[in-house]
């Protein structure tokens, strides 16, 4: 069982925890993701570049080798943030927000199924 990294963008060793990742395959949580740094542009993009068996990502001016098991997660506590489209359109959005109107369905939802 992997354990997943942390980081956030406003962490001063973001770069270096995303370069480990990226190399040994650790899924990467990034945390209070409000604003969006751009140099995960390759990383969302996929640019990605077989050489002599190995794959290779270009990060800033550094090409690091890339593991088929990297995953990434970008999560924000922040309801009310807007991504721009080009982000959008690169990610999956999962929308874990509880709300009453959503509590509310879940509960008929449960009560309908016992009866």
């Amino acid at each position: 069982v992997k354990k997943i990294a942390k980081t956030s963008f406003l962490d001063d060793s973001f770069r270096k925890t995303l370069e480990s990742s990226l190399r040994f395959g650790t899924p990467l949580l990034v945390q209070d993701v409000e604003s969006y740094d751009p140099i995960l542009n390759p990383v969302l993009n996929r640019e990605v570049r077989r050489t002599g068996g190995r794959t290779l990502i270009t990060l800033g001016d550094q090409d690091i080798d890339l593991s088929p098991t990297f995953t990434i997660f970008l999560s924000t506590r922040d309801p009310s943030v807007e991504f721009a489209p080009d982000i959008c359109s690169r990610v999956t959005f999962v929308n874990f927000t509880v709300t009453h109107s959503s509590l509310q369905s879940q509960c008929l939802n449960a009560v309908l199924k016992a009866e």
